[in-house]
């Protein structure tokens, strides 16, 4: 669904854009990602220098987008990280030279910073680090089985009546931010009555996916794929009967 991907996209890009399914307009807030050292209360330590390919990085998606402007961003960085792997090893030692000086002055830096810090605040780091850690392996499992969800059927969910509207408008040239901001004013100007429609025509949509989830979660219970259904579509019977072995459906 194109409104869904472009709303993912600028999601990614803003890093903290929150948008709550609500059947008044998206309720957008930006809360910016804090670092380790911010959430414990501490000072910022040294930045690690940028590995060698992410430097090259940097310095030619510019070149690129000049040289190629017809080219999205996503085929612009491709092609860049292309350039950086098909590099020789003299061609990329400029970059790696440049980063293992820095990484020298890093190194020391850091070293200083952490003898500042008392052992309760070293073992705080740690242990929020882990946790983050932990955090993004999860993310990255949730994505996993929401693909393998998407590769099997799995109805996608309809959106609320400010969504439908969206889908409905024309956003040009204008960058998201801009749109999603303009999109809800406008729908805010909207008579009731008008509003009313979207809202009609969300609700007899969510009744149909919510029938269509409930047979694809029937046919995933019948393939053993108890792992991918609702816990509250899985009564107690079946998940005593349910077999270790999972059956490809």
């Amino acid at each position: 669904m194109a409104l869904a991907r472009m709303f993912t996209n600028y999601f990614s890009l803003t890093r903290g854009l929150l948008m709550r399914h609500v059947d008044i307009p998206c309720l957008l807030s930006v809360a910016s990602k804090q670092t380790v050292a911010e959430q414990l209360g501490l000072p910022e330590p040294p930045k690690r220098p940028l590995a060698p390919h992410i430097r090259y990085m940097k310095h030619n998606i510019d070149i690129n987008k000049r040289k190629f402007p017809r080219l999205s961003t996503q085929e612009i960085f491709v092609k860049t990280s292309q350039e950086w792997k098909s590099l020789t090893p003299n061609e990329k030692e400029r970059w790696i030279s440049e980063y293992e000086k820095e990484k020298f002055v890093y190194d020391t830096r850091y070293e200083a910073y952490m003898k500042k810090l008392t052992p309760s605040q070293v073992e705080s780091m740690k242990n929020l680090k882990k946790k983050r850690s932990e955090d993004k392996v999860k993310r990255q499992l949730r994505r996993e089985k929401k693909k393998e969800c998407e590769e099997l059927g799995k109805p996608k969910y309809p959106g609320n009546a400010f969504l439908l509207y969206v889908s409905t408008l024309d956003r040009g040239e204008a960058p998201v931010k801009e749109f999603v901001t303009g999109a809800a004013r406008r729908w805010h100007m909207l008579p009731e009555q008008a509003q009313n429609i979207y809202r009609e025509k969300a609700r007899k949509q969510l009744e149909q996916y919510q029938q269509d989830l409930a047979e694809w979660e029937s046919r995933m219970l019948k393939c053993g794929r108890v792992d991918l259904v609702r816990g509250s579509q899985v009564g107690e019977e079946f998940k005593l009967g349910i077999r270790q072995r999972k059956h490809q459906c």
